[in-house]
């Protein structure tokens, strides 16, 4: 026969088995939101552009129907699963479930929340890092296309010489491209558009 006391030890390990089921949960989404998409986290108090991450949209609770989500919370409350994620080093926003986390404090112990971001972002600055040096061998490329274009498909400005419709490569990721075109600016070559049609590449005859 079971005692009362018996029955609360029994939901006492409920619970503390919910909240490794949260820290689960949170980190399998973490691995998939993030660092298989090379996002970083900036949502960190104190930021100027700091934006709380709506995990609302992302997970969503057992006992819903209708939705399809690769998540689901413990079967908490809403007031035990946000005090949980506080225990846990979140902020929490008021009305619905968005993330926040706190900066460092020299000599104190991450959080699991600090210890996710700092996962998150070393990862993101090592993905960047890689892609860096992927834009610099696409960019000695680059350069290399444009000196061996045919002389038919320039045309000479007193300012700058057109490669007419010469194809820029967008088949690389965002932050690939984000280097490509810092190194043009750099070096005074970009895109050109005429009324918002697209005519080729312009490199200033003039160093920048």
């Amino acid at each position: 026969m079971i005692t009362a006391v018996e029955l609360r030890e029994h939901c006492k390990k409920l619970r503390i088995q919910r909240e490794e089921d949260l820290k689960s949960v949170l980190s399998n989404y973490f691995e998939y939101a993030f660092i298989s998409r090379h996002r970083p986290w900036k949502a960190i108090l104190g930021n100027k552009k700091c934006k709380p991450i709506p995990i609302h949209r992302d997970l969503y609770y057992p006992m819903k129907t209708g939705f399809v989500c690769k998540f689901e919370w413990p079967n908490f409350s809403e007031e035990a699963l946000r005090q949980c994620l506080t225990n846990l080093g979140f902020y929490v926003t008021e009305h619905r479930i968005s993330l926040c986390v706190p900066p460092c404090e020299e000599g104190k112990e991450l959080t699991f929340a600090q210890n996710w971001v700092k996962k998150i972002n070393t990862s993101y600055s090592e993905y960047c890092a890689n892609e860096k040096e992927v834009a610099k061998k696409r960019y000695s490329e680059f350069l290399s296309k444009l000196y061996s274009t045919p002389l038919e498909k320039t045309k000479t400005f007193s300012e700058y010489t057109l490669f007419c419709d010469f194809k820029f490569d967008t088949e690389i990721s965002s932050v690939c491209n984000r280097y490509m075109l810092r190194f043009m600016s750099r070096d005074g070559i970009a895109q050109y558009f005429e009324d918002g049609k697209y005519k080729g590449i312009i490199v200033s005859t003039k160093a920048t």
